[in-house]
């Protein structure tokens, strides 16, 4: 019986109600072939965040090991930016090995010098047809650049879609966008831009999936998050309307830190205070606040290990000046404060998957509803391709 057998007679647990249904069982935290299936089947056909638009300058490529695939991030002088697989269409080197600008805006494999264009095309093949001939009658270099990934970029979030089967990226994002229509367009959403500094990295030892779940819900604030419950308490916490693709949770005791740096212009005056924190699925967890916007991006290492990045985006000049430096940096160091009390919990959680008396757990059928949302929407990826 292979592993994807294995995990396919428990799937029909998860799919139960809520009173009923039992969690993703052990092995899809701890087995390497768990990992290949979430990569190949349930990232791979959503919308998946793999960076920041403030990663790559003009001119630079930018690798990413996404899951064991080698992908690569451009940004011609123009400004366009693009997604490729990072490998040489010859003898499948790497090509991108190390963040940096490519001045020439030439990608040039190391092993045999071949060179492709930001926009992927093969623009050079030295000796390809001998010592002094760099083109051959039976090469065609139009049919051989770069193999290219689709890509948008959304609120200065890198989203790539692998598979190239998801719906439009617009498409995917409209329902939180008419959900938050009420605060924010996408006029005003032109307003908030990366602040400089104002990024964090962390380094979990737990499957990717962990991190999610514990996003989508409030119910550990007491006891993880003290200070912050004691401004923001669980009380004044809701779930918000769960879509097809995001759940997750609101407040409705924001306050904007001290010397408050501006509202969003179309933010109502009488719901300043409110503040909501879905995850897109399946790897984007984002804050939207009055004042600042954040995105945090998990990238699963291994079946064991993740990625945490963090950028924040500010109001006008906020964002940049000088003069805002400290704020950026003390928002930053608060939520990195807040993110990194939430590190024991789900390294603690993958530990407990290697016990053979935990199958998937139970749910609180009012504080899980969005946890398990999410485990039912993976089952259901993992389902289609069985």
């Amino acid at each position: 019986m292979n592993q994807e057998t294995k995990i396919n007679l428990h799937l029909d647990r998860v799919l139960q109600p809520i009173e009923s249904a039992s969690g993703l069982p052990n092995q899809c935290y701890t087995s390497n072939a768990t990992f290949e299936l979430d990569r190949d089947h349930v990232m791979a056909d959503s919308w998946v965040c793999v960076g920041f638009g403030s990663d790559v300058p003009e001119s630079w490529a930018v690798p990413v090991n996404f899951m064991g695939y080698p992908i690569l991030l451009t940004r011609n002088s123009d400004g366009q930016l693009r997604v490729f697989h990072n490998v040489c269409s010859h003898r499948g080197m790497q090509l991108v090995t190390e963040a940096g600008r490519l001045g020439t805006e030439l990608i040039r494999c190391k092993y045999h010098s071949w060179a492709y264009d930001f926009e992927g095309n093969l623009k050079g093949t030295p000796m390809i047809g001998g010592t002094e001939h760099n083109t051959h009658k039976d090469f065609d270099p139009t049919v051989n650049g770069l193999k290219p990934i689709r890509s948008e970029v959304w609120m200065d979030n890198i989203f790539i879609n692998l598979s190239n089967n998801a719906e439009p990226l617009n498409d995917f994002i409209a329902p939180l966008m008419n959900r938050w229509s009420k605060w924010i367009n996408p006029e005003t959403m032109q307003e908030l831009s990366p602040g400089i500094g104002a990024k964090m990295e962390l380094t979990v030892k737990s499957n990717w999936k962990l991190a999610i779940e514990n996003f989508l819900e409030a119910y550990h604030l007491p006891w993880v998050h003290p200070g912050l419950n004691s401004y923001s308490p669980l009380e004044e916490h809701y779930d918000i309307d769960r879509g097809e693709n995001f759940a997750g949770q609101g407040s409705s005791s924001y306050s904007t830190p001290a010397g408050n740096t501006g509202t969003i212009s179309s933010w109502p005056e009488s719901e300043r205070n409110f503040a909501e924190y879905p995850v897109l699925y399946p790897n984007t967890l984002l804050g939207l606040q009055s004042d600042h916007f954040f995105t945090m991006t998990i990238l699963p290492i291994d079946e064991t290990t993740s990625l945490e990045r963090v950028q924040l985006l500010f109001l006008g000049d906020v964002a940049t000046d000088d003069r805002y430096k400290e704020h950026r940096a003390s928002m930053v160091d608060s939520w990195t404060e807040v993110f990194s009390e939430d590190i024991f919990a789900v390294e603690g959680m993958q530990a407990g998957r290697q016990s053979p008396a935990y199958q998937g757990g139970v749910f609180s059928p009012v504080m899980d509803q969005h946890t398990l949302h999410f485990h039912q929407w993976v089952a259901k990826k993992l389902a289609a391709h069985s």
